[in-house]
């Protein structure tokens, strides 16, 4: 699907489809590919001079595949997360080509930040002045997205945090709900599902940092003065933002291995109770098993007090090391 976002004569932005075999419409400015055919990558291509890159060029992850300058046109490629707050985000390309008069984009997913801000460009018009003011707000909106999706993380590892090491939680915190196999392995998901999501984040951000180190170094005299400012600021957020991201991986490694952790010493408990439990009674059956030998000359067999003194050393055997065993600590 085509669509084009165009200043009429009145200063408004007017966003309509371009079919196959039409002409572009006067104004436009921005031209945005939603899961292009062949035929109108093409079409979008001949009518723009651009040689627009396939699906398969695009997931090239080589530098000079993915930015890059040809003819009067600036190729600029990054990963961008999709539906982060879905049980599954998605991650996929999206493709800036900026020219002297236009700006195309092509995806084949939905990020929210083109959604956005292809609403605001109509509330603002201003956002559409050039191609080059569309793609510094379009990249504003995408930095803006992968700040909140962060934000979004670090709530869901606190979260996790709190469920683990709370001790306020179920009355006795992680030790208690650890007994529950289905609390363990919501808490193991969570933790996947955050660690994922970050992971996806940093590669966002380290896509988007070398596409705006790029732009400053070709961009040249197209851009002005504050247009220059605002690639600095960029900068600088991407930074701070890459360096967060690597912040909540962290938050999430540590937190997957403490929740292993205690998984491996309530599974250790339960393992000395067993322990414990064969050992107290390895006695009693020795006992057992030495009244149960067929020795024609076992003096107890024939007294009358032979079988309750049989059981109650059996019971004594089982008792004493339970007792020891709660006296060192073991129990």
């Amino acid at each position: 699907m085509i669509t084009v976002h165009a200043r009429a004569e009145d200063g408004r932005v007017v966003r309509q489809p371009l079919e196959l075999g039409e002409p572009l419409p006067g104004g436009a400015v921005w031209i945005d590919l939603l899961r292009p055919t062949e035929a109108e990558r093409a079409h979008v291509g001949a009518l723009t001079g651009c040689d627009l890159p396939t699906r398969e060029e695009m997931k090239e992850i080589e530098a000079s595949s993915q930015l890059y300058v040809e003819g009067e046109g600036i190729y600029m490629t990054s990963p961008i997360i999709s539906r982060a707050t879905s049980p599954h985000p998605e991650q996929g390309e999206l493709t800036f080509v900026l020219t002297p008069r236009h700006l195309i984009t092509l995806r084949y997913t939905e990020p929210l930040p083109v959604i956005t801000f292809a609403a605001r460009c109509v509330r603002q018009p201003e956002l559409l002045a050039t191609g080059e003011s569309a793609l510094f707000g379009l990249l504003d909106a995408v930095i803006d997205r992968v700040a909140d999706v962060l934000e979004l993380v670090g709530g869901r590892i606190d979260e996790l945090s709190a469920r683990v090491f709370d001790d306020s939680l179920d009355g006795g915190g992680f030790g208690k709900a650890a007994k529950k196999p289905d609390e363990l392995q919501d808490v193991l998901r969570g933790i996947g599902r955050a660690g994922d999501l970050t992971h996806k984040v940093r590669d966002s951000l380290a896509g988007l940092d070398r596409l705006v180190v790029f732009m400053t170094s070709v961009s040249g005299g197209r851009l002005n003065k504050d247009q220059k400012t605002a690639l600095k600021t960029m900068t600088r957020d991407l930074r701070s933002l890459t360096e967060h991201a690597g912040f909540l991986a962290h938050e999430a490694n540590f937190l997957l291995d403490a929740t292993l952790g205690l998984i491996n010493i309530e599974q250790n408990a339960i393992i000395k109770i067993f322990s414990v439990v064969s050992v107290a009674l390895m006695p009693p059956t020795l006992i057992a098993s030495a009244y149960g030998m067929n020795f024609k000359h076992m003096p107890e067999l024939d007294w009358e007090f032979g079988y309750p003194m049989a059981i109650l050393l059996m019971v004594l055997s089982a008792v004493v090391p339970l007792w020891y065993f709660r006296r060192r600590g073991w129990l």
